[in-house]
């Protein structure tokens, strides 16, 4: 089983990483593995872990009164889930989509950790900068950007995601989120999404098919999309 220090050096962003995950006593935990369509915790759980993800794909979302769900992100390979200061019920649910391995951190020793100092407290202050950034983005897309537009934006910030974990190329990337994902991602109904991948496809611009995205043309997706991947940086 590969451990946390094991996983930071072989990410394709090691350096990044390893400057803080990889000198603290955690850094040897094993990845726990969650198969596809198991939940990994549930909102208002009352639970301390924080996850970073080793593999696989996920889903966080918040369970509405009404019985919907709004997907508020799609948790990616090495990215952190759940860090917060305070004790208390979780906000979201995570869930796996594929077969997702995870390293799961208590609450109180990684918050001990960066309330320490040093380098693994700006390493989780970038991450927490880059995911408000996420964040923001995805609350533009359900205000104010049209569907066809917030559907090409939100498919260019995976490839981007992806890209820095090495697992897309070419403006190429397996995704096995479903159109009822997507709408909940999106804020439309799936017979929405449905007409306005064919749109895009129409218009060679992108295809999504048989859990596969190909950006057709990523340049002029760019342009409709007003996409700008600064707020994925993933520097420090």
């Amino acid at each position: 089983m590969q451990t946390l220090l094991q996983f930071i050096r072989s990410h394709p962003d090691r350096a990044v990483l390893e400057n803080g995950w990889g000198k603290n006593n955690f850094s040897g935990l094993s990845a726990k593995i969650y198969k596809a369509h198991s939940v990994v915790c549930r909102q208002g759980d009352d639970d301390d872990r924080i996850f970073l993800i080793k593999s696989g794909w996920a889903l966080l979302y918040r369970d509405l009164l009404n019985g919907e769900r709004q997907i508020v992100d799609t948790p990616l390979q090495g990215e952190i889930i759940g860090f917060r200061r305070t004790e208390g019920p979780r906000f979201e649910s995570l869930s796996a989509i594929t077969d997702l391995a995870v390293f799961d951190v208590s609450r109180k020793e990684l918050s001990e950790a960066v309330f320490a100092g040093g380098e693994l407290a700006q390493e989780v202050a970038y991450f927490l900068a880059r995911l408000n950034g996420i964040m923001a983005e995805h609350i533009v897309n359900i205000g104010r950007r049209n569907a066809i537009t917030r559907t090409a934006h939100f498919l260019l910030e995976l490839e981007k995601r992806l890209s820095i974990a090495g697992l897309s190329a070419q403006g190429r990337y397996a995704c096995p989120l479903t159109q009822h994902d997507l709408a909940d991602i999106l804020g439309m109904t799936a017979v929405h999404v449905n007409r306005t991948l064919r749109e895009l496809r129409r218009a060679d611009l992108l295809s999504f098919k048989a859990g596969k995205v190909q950006l057709i043309d990523r340049k002029k997706l760019v342009k409709m999309a007003g996409f700008d991947d600064e707020y994925l940086r993933y520097d420090l």
